[in-house]
C-alpha cells in the first residue's frame, strides 16, 4: 500500500530534525527510531540530501554542516592580519620532529603556509582532514603527510564523519592545532555537534592541543562545548590582555591561555 505523501513528508521532517540534533545517525538507528525499513530510510535520506539539509555518508547521514557553515573562502577572508599573527605564534610551538594534527580552520591553514617555508621538515609527520592543508603541504621536502579519510564536504574542502573519527584510532599526536567558533572562560565551543565530537577525539589522542582563535571569538555563544581549558588544552590568540581579562581568561594562567 502506498503511503500518503503527507505522511512521508512528516516522517522526513522528523528525520531531518533527528539528524540535525544528533549530528550523525547511522541507517540502522534511523530504522529503529522511525520504525521503517532500510530501503525506506535510504530513500528518505536521498530526498532530504537533495534539499540541502544533510550530507549522506557511507552508512548514515551528517547534519547540515556542509551547507549552513560558512564556506572556506568566506571564512578565509575574515581577520586576515589576526590569523597571520596567530599562525606565527603557533609555528613557534610546532615541534621540529614528531607527529602533529592540523585541522580545517583557516587560521590553521595560515600555519600550514608558514610550515611550507621551513627549510628543514625531516622527522615531522603531519596528519590532517583538510584537503586545503594537504594541498599546501603536499610535496614539501622531508615532510611525512597523511590525510584522514571520510565524507568529502566540498564547501569546506574537508573530509568528515564517523569514518574520519575511526581513522584517528591509529594515531597519537605530540601536538594538535585546532580552530573553533567561540571561546570563553570555560573553554572552546562550536556550532555543530559533529565538529565538537571530532575535535574531542583529536584532543583525546594528543599530548597538547592548541586552539588558534582570533579575538572575534571571545564570548561568542555557540551551543556545543568542545573542551575546557587545561594544562594540555591551550589558547593562541591575538586578543589583548585586557580583552582576555574581560572575558574571564588569564594569559599564561593554569588554564593555559597564551597571548599572541
Amino acid at each position: 500500500m502506498r503511503v500518503p505523501q503527507h505522511l512521508v513528508d512528516r516522517r522526513r521532517e522528523e528525520l531531518r530534525g533527528l539528524v540535525r540534533r544528533d549530528g550523525f545517525l547511522p541507517v540502522a538507528e534511523i530504522c529503529r527510531r522511525l520504525g521503517v525499513s532500510e530501503a525506506t530510510a535510504r530513500r528518505d535520506l536521498v530526498a532530504i540530501e537533495a534539499s540541502g539539509h544533510i550530507t549522506r555518508t557511507n552508512g548514515g547521514a551528517l547534519a547540515d554542516y556542509n551547507t549552513s557553515f560558512a564556506s572556506l573562502s568566506e571564512r578565509a577572508g575574515r581577520a586576515r592580519t589576526a590569523k597571520g599573527r596567530i599562525a606565527a605564534l603557533a609555528a613557534e610551538r610546532l615541534p621540529k620532529t614528531g607527529t602533529v594534527f592540523l585541522d580545517a580552520g583557516t587560521t590553521v591553514q595560515a600555519l600550514a603556509r608558514l610550515l611550507v617555508r621551513r627549510k628543514q621538515l625531516a622527522g615531522l609527520t603531519v596528519v590532517t582532514n583538510s584537503l586545503s592543508v594537504a594541498t599546501m603541504l603536499g610535496g614539501t621536502p622531508g615532510l611525512d603527510l597523511h590525510v584522514l579519510g571520510g565524507t568529502f564536504l566540498h564547501r569546506q574542502a574537508v573530509l568528515f564523519g564517523p569514518e574520519t573519527i575511526d581513522a584517528l584510532a591509529r594515531w597519537k599526536f605530540d601536538a594538535a592545532f585546532l580552530g573553533g567558533e567561540g571561546m570563553d572562560a570555560i573553554g572552546v565551543t562550536n556550532s555543530h555537534p559533529e565538529i565538537a565530537s571530532f575535535q574531542q577525539a583529536v584532543i583525546g589522542r594528543t599530548t597538547r592541543a592548541y586552539f588558534c582563535l582570533d579575538s572575534s571569538k571571545l564570548n561568542r555563544a555557540t551551543p556545543h562545548r568542545v573542551t575546557t581549558w587545561s594544562d594540555n588544552v591551550l589558547l593562541i590568540t591575538d586578543a589583548t590582555a585586557t580583552q582576555l581579562h574581560a572575558a574571564g581568561l588569564r594569559p599564561n594562567a593554569k588554564r593555559g591561555a597564551a597571548l599572541a
